[in-house]
Formats: structure tokens, sequence, C-alpha cells
């Protein structure tokens, strides 16, 4: 009885189309949007939609491709999918469905204008995708679709908000509620999701949705955790038993032609994809290729029925090799990826295994020898032979938050990523570093990290619905300065993978991740969760069309015509 009363009174509460009566279908919701409510003036248009390119980008081979690319697999292709489909329902009953406007007499657009603002090449087509301006502007009106941009990030943002207004009419699409003006921007420039690779099977064809999805959503940030106790996922030319022995099988182990294809692919859709190895902690996997690295605590673990105990295993110090690999592996990530940053880790590192493990009377002996004084110098070393490496290899080191918390980040170069306690993002934006959050994003959780400082905010959630909400309000930022803001390049939500795979990794990832995007995009003052779920849903919906979302369940009733 009782369960039956929280059902009806909080499922009554769920979002339906009287939560968007102001607002149009767009996930993440734009920075500024016009539109004519209700109005019938519209336009209709079909799959051979073309685009107009300004001069530059067409005499610009790489703008050229790019935006070739993503008018294809952003708008051309959707409507070949959606052809002949009903239009996107959350409900039978009209008075709380969306609105379902068809245009009254709609002239036929064949052509969308895209124009950038500059004519230089290094503004419309920057070398890198972090900080590069990816504002847009898109105006929809009876007798033309205009895009305007500085580069073409911007403009592959306004073809995906583009998307979401097109609605399918028998033969043909319609865009209704004319004139349509939208200016947009990000609120932050570092909008990404961190997806496991060493808990349980992910494959390569997922990580390749899993772009499109984040490119859906205008994210542009994919972080690969390539490394743990469970498994080694990075093909290493200097170390191959390390992938050998310590993975599952070779299948999803990512070799460098398959990451130089995922990041062509991932640039052409915005998207830079960095990688991670976590040390000193969490590497077990690596002993199994290279016996001795590790050091042997298995005895204290299993004899203490300590939880999760390969998580536990450290590095050994007193094997020269261990700090070999750390640095070889790096320097290949560097090559391999290319990009400005690498993950070093750092995180949970307990040092109870290297205090009760086989080598520790050894350990002590190196600590003499390199004058340390406690265990936790260890720690400090390996944090900071990586970071170096990295820094000598011309990229920047991101370090879980326990490095920063230590005193062992180096300031002027290592980015913090805050994931436990959330108080530590202002302590290091404060302490002048730059840092992203992702405290309270973890993807893996129904019910989402509460504040461990204070249990009144761990409130439970059961309906999926709900702890999209809990995502969706998560704002740690909201009252920091200008000053601090400047140090904050944004966030990640955590795919952590220990009861995720390829058979539930959308319906587990993709279900709330639009919460976590619209936080990142949106403007702070956007909270209006129920409109989100509508809008959510939809998005979805073009998503099951697209071929990247299916396997993501709904948020709450509706009807997504895939057919």
């Amino acid at each position: 009885m009782f369960f039956l009363l929280f059902y009806c009174i909080y499922s009554t509460l769920a979002g339906n189309g009287v939560n968007v009566k102001d607002q149009l279908l767009i996930v993440p919701y734009p920075q500024n949007v016009q539109f004519n409510k209700g109005s019938t003036n519209g336009i209709e248009i079909d799959e051979t939609l073309a685009m107009s390119l300004s001069t530059q980008c067409q005499n610009n081979p790489n703008c050229l491709s790019f935006m070739k690319f993503n008018f294809n697999h952003t708008i051309t292709f959707p409507l070949q999918q959606q052809k002949n489909l009903r239009d996107f329902r959350i409900s039978l009953h009209k008075a709380i469905d969306i609105p379902h406007i068809i245009p009254l007499k709609p002239n036929f657009i064949k052509k969308v204008q895209i124009v950038f603002k500059s004519s230089d090449e290094k503004i419309f087509y920057p070398s890198t995708i972090i900080g590069s301006d990816e504002s847009y502007s898109l105006s929809i009106s009876t007798s033309s679709i205009i895009i305007e941009a500085q580069t073409v990030y911007g403009a592959r943002h306004a073809l995906e908000t583009l998307l979401q207004l097109i609605r399918p009419n028998g033969n043909t699409f319609v865009i209704s509620q004319l004139p349509i003006t939208i200016t947009d921007s990000p609120r932050f420039k570092w909008r990404g999701l961190m997806v496991d690779l060493a808990r349980n099977a992910i494959s390569k064809l997922t990580l390749v949705k899993t772009i499109n999805a984040l490119a859906s959503l205008k994210m542009n940030v994919l972080h690969l955790h390539l490394t743990d106790s469970q498994s080694f996922m990075f093909e290493s030319s200097s170390f191959p038993e390390l992938s050998k022995q310590g993975a599952f099988n070779q299948e999803n182990v990512l070799n460098k032609p398959f990451i130089i294809q995922l990041l062509r692919y991932a640039a052409l859709r915005g998207i830079l994809v960095y990688p991670e190895i976590d040390i000193p902690g969490h590497t077990a996997s690596w002993g199994l290729g290279y016996p001795g690295v590790t050091v042997d605590c298995w005895d204290y673990l299993t004899s203490n029925k300590i939880l999760y105990a390969e998580n536990r295993v450290s590095l050994n110090p007193t094997n020269e090799t261990s700090f070999h690999i750390v640095q070889t592996v790096l320097k290949e990530l560097a090559e391999t990826f290319g990009n400005q940053y690498i993950h070093i880790g750092g995180d949970e590192v307990d040092n109870n295994c290297w205090l009760n493990s086989k080598e520790y009377p050894a350990i002590k002996e190196w600590m003499k020898k390199n004058n340390f004084d406690s265990i936790t110098d260890v720690e400090s070393y390996y944090n900071q032979i990586a970071q170096e490496e990295v820094i000598k290899q011309g990229a920047h080191p991101i370090v879980w938050e326990e490095v920063f918390m230590k005193g062992n980040a180096k300031k002027e170069s290592t980015i913090i990523q805050v994931w436990s306690d959330i108080r530590q993002l202002k302590l290091a934006v404060d302490a002048g570093y730059k840092a992203i959050y992702s405290a309270g994003l973890y993807l893996d959780r129904q019910v989402p990290l509460c504040n461990n400082f204070d249990p009144s905010s761990c409130g439970q959630r059961y309906m999926w619905v709900w702890t999209t909400r809990d995502f969706y309000k998560h704002d740690p930022t909201k009252d920091f300065t200008d000053a601090e803001l400047e140090n904050v390049y944004g966030g990640e939500g955590c795919s952590w993978d220990e009861s995720c795979d390829d058979e539930n990794f959308f319906d587990r990832v993709f279900q709330r991740f639009s919460a976590i995007a619209e936080r990142f995009w949106s403007n702070k003052n956007l909270i209006d969760d129920e409109s989100h779920e509508v809008r959510a849903n939809y998005l979805r919906c073009l998503g099951k069309r697209r071929g990247f979302l299916k396997g993501t369940g709904p948020l709450y009733t509706s009807y997504c015509d895939t057919k």
C-alpha cells in the first residue's frame, strides 16, 4: 500500500508536455532562444537538404572535409533514417502531450547556409578542441536556415541543434513556430565522460558509438581509463606482456592502429580522446605480465578479507623495472594519443599493502637509501616520476584529487580531477590549480554520490528518473567567483564499469548523461528538471533512430517510432 502511494505521488510529478510549452525540444538547452510560440509559420525540408558553405571553408580541404562529414552524419543520414516515421510523443492525452504543430503552406527549403565569421584558418579550423570558440548562432525563418560560427566546432554544434528542431511529417519534415533565433555557447570548455575499460568488456564499436552520443550532446571529451587492477587494456610495444597477460582476451585491448582511427574519428566529431593509466595503486594487473613490478600483499588482503582486494595492490619501488614501465608507457601514450593531456591516476593508494607486503623489508632499505621517512613518500615519488614524464612529453598531467590533497601535484602544469570530496574543487582552484569535477556524477550508481561530509545529503532515490534529477541539480560551482571559475575547466561524468559491459552500457550511461551534459553546457540559472526529462526523452528517441543509443531506456513514459 505504501509503495503504491509512493509511486502514484511521484509519477504524477514527472515531466510532461506542459513543462516544455515555453521551450523547444533541445538538449542541452541553448543560452538564448527566441521563437514564435505556437505559430504555424514553418518550413518543409526533406532528406536532400544540402549545405552552402562560405568561401573560406570551401577552399580549405580540412574545413570542407570536416563539415561534409558532420552534415552527413548529423543531418542527411538521420533524416534518411527518420523518413515516414511518426512524431515523438509522451502522452495520448493532448493536454499533456508535447506540441505537434504542422505549418500551414510551408516554404520548401533546399539548403542550410553556413557562414564562418573569420577568413583566418587558425580561427575557423583551430588545431585544438579544448578552449576553442564553440559558439554559434542559428536563425530559421520561413525563407532560410542560416548558421554562423567562428569555428567548425561551433558550426557542428549548430547542426545538432538544427536536427532536434526538425520533426517528421510523412514523406518530409517540418520546422514550425518560426522565426527561431538561437545564440549559444558552452558554459564550460571541458565537458566529458570517463569510460572504464579495465573492469568489464567494452568493445571498440561501443567506443565509436559513445563518440557519436557525446557529439549529439555537444560534449567534447572522452577519457579512457585504460588500466586497473583487473586488467591492462593498452597494448604497449615495449612491454607487450602487460596486456597479453593482463587482459581476459585481446579482442578489446586498444592497440595503436585502432587508437589512431578512433582519434581521427573523434576529432571529426569535435571530441578529444585522452588516456589514463592509474598509478601507483590499482596496478595488480601489471604484475601478471611482469612478476615483481607489484608488491605481494595478498596474504594480508586475503587473511583480513579486504573488500575488492585486488584494488589495493601497488607498484614495487624496489624493482627498478616498475619505474621504467611507468615512464615508457607514458611516453608511448603521448606518442600514440598525441594530445595535450595524460591522466596518471593517483587515487586510493593503500599504504597498508606496502607495509604488509613480502617486500616491505626491502622497501624500508630502499626508503632509507633515498632519504624517505614515511611510506607516504613512496606514493609521492611515483606521483612525481609520472608527472615529470608527462611534462617531458609536452603534455599536461591530470590526477585524481588525492595527489593534490597530499601535496604532490605540480601547480604549473597538473590538472586536478575531483571525484570524492567536492570541497576539494574549491580548495584546488583557490590554490591556483586548474581543475575538473566528477564528484556527484558517477553513472555506475543509481543513488548518486552524496557528500560524505554531510549525511543529510544522502537521501534515498529509487526511480531512475529521480536520480537523473539529482545529477541535473548538482552544480558545485554555482557560487564560485569569476576568479575561481577561471580555474574550473569543467567536468566529467564517470562510468565505472564493475557492473557494466557492452550489454547494458548505453542504458547505464546515456539514460541519464543528458542531465550532466546540460549542466556542463547550459546557463547555470537554467534549472528545470521536469522540462529536461521531456527533452531528454526526445533526444534519446533521436539517438535510437540514428543508431547509437539503441539499448538506452526512456526516463519516463514516451513513444518513439523507430520502424
